[in-house]
């Protein structure tokens, strides 16, 4: 049994009587203390020489430590397709700490406000400094390396977008894209702005702790304060091509908060996980939480019901996506006199058998595939 399944399946009925959790949480925590065991079912898998074996069922939900490999590498490979022959550019859009608490209570709303003014950033500033469209995903992460709550999206942002006359591919200088502290005062601008939007027409739940900001004066200092801050948008190193960006995609996009290879221990009462402090010269430490702390830091980063994680803007937008890319290579081609191949995702059983190998996907008696599928249980 994985580590987090394991800790997870201790007691879980007491943790969740003593414990108010969301619909969305007990959901993840039913779903993996099932994944692949008897409990969500099974399916039969038959060759034509008459072998057959049984095979647990994933429970196929994004916060599950166990499955979602799969899905994820289909995916990938799908992005393949439309990456583009240019260096990219990896930010990180940060807010300040005194908003964690108010995104936790409004996390739906104040998730797309958070893509919303980030994506508003990137194409204003791409249109008004560099004249140009540019292509750019973003990722949400909601942790810190000790799984405390830490809303961040991070930007791979292609290094060159199109001319608005969509007649050019210009390249960015590839040490940077913009100036960050340009990035970060339009940034804090925009998510400020629509966070004063939101107050005024009553959509955000101020209960508990934040019940004092449903007074207009107190929400307004809250503001003036944050306005006051330096708000940080970090730049990472930037990838060198677009081969680098698909290994950070495999990584990153579809990751959870923690996974089994951090857990060095735990039993009943303690969990003792690994993490990289970044306050320290990044250096590896290792943390001991009682086992309800680390199952509540856990469950703090499950994400509303059908929350869209991975959004895609610009050149990269889903409903032009491959209209533009398209384009975007023949321009590329045209202007520096090179031939871009194009990369083809892997069919599904290709792919299953470069994941798990010929052992696992093919019949152990005739290594013929497995071709009939019953779902049963």
């Amino acid at each position: 049994m994985n580590k987090i399944q394991s800790i997870i399946s201790i007691n879980p009925q007491e943790y969740m009587a003593s414990h108010h959790l969301s619909f969305q949480q007990i959901k993840v925590m039913n779903n993996i203390i099932s994944c692949q065991t008897p409990n969500m079912g099974s399916h039969r898998l038959v060759c034509d020489c008459g072998h057959e074996k049984i095979v647990n069922n994933s429970c196929h939900n994004r916060h599950c430590p166990i499955c979602g490999n799969f899905k994820k590498e289909m995916w990938i490979q799908k992005q393949q397709e439309t990456t583009i022959h240019s260096h990219y550019f990896h930010l990180v859009f940060t807010i300040p700490s005194e908003l964690r608490s108010i995104t936790y209570f409004n996390q739906d709303i104040l998730y797309n406000l958070l893509y919303d003014a980030t994506s508003k950033t990137i194409l204003d500033l791409s249109h008004n400094q560099l004249s140009t469209i540019p292509g750019f995903s973003l990722i949400l992460h909601t942790w810190s390396q000790t799984l405390m709550y830490h809303p961040h999206l991070h930007c791979i942002l292609a290094g060159g977008g199109l001319s608005l006359d969509q007649k050019q591919f210009k390249s960015f200088k590839k040490k940077f894209f913009l100036p960050i502290k340009m990035i970060s005062k339009v940034f804090k601008a925009k998510y400020l702005e629509g966070l004063k939007l939101l107050y005024e027409n009553n959509m955000l739940t101020l209960l508990n702790e934040l019940a004092y900001l449903t007074q207009p004066d107190k929400f307004k200092s809250f503001i003036n304060e944050l306005y006051l801050k330096d708000w940080v948008v970090y730049s990472k190193k930037a990838f060198k091509n677009a081969s680098h960006v698909i290994n950070y995609l495999g990584r990153y996009t579809h990751k959870i908060a923690i996974y089994d290879n951090r857990v060095k221990y735990f039993d009943e009462y303690t969990v003792t996980f690994e993490y990289h402090d970044r306050s320290d010269h990044n250096k590896k430490k290792q943390l001991t939480l009682k086992r309800e702390e680390f199952i509540r830091r856990f469950l703090d980063h499950v994400l509303p019901y059908r929350f869209t994680k991975i959004r895609h803007y610009g050149f990269l937008s889903n409903r032009l996506r491959h209209q533009r890319t398209d384009m975007i290579r023949k321009l590329i081609e045209h202007q520096r006199g090179i031939i871009i191949p194009i990369i083809n995702a892997l069919d599904k059983e290709s792919l299953l058998i470069k994941l798990l190998g010929n052992k696992k996907t093919c019949c152990p008696i005739c290594g013929g595939s497995f071709n009939y599928y019953y779902e049963y249980g």
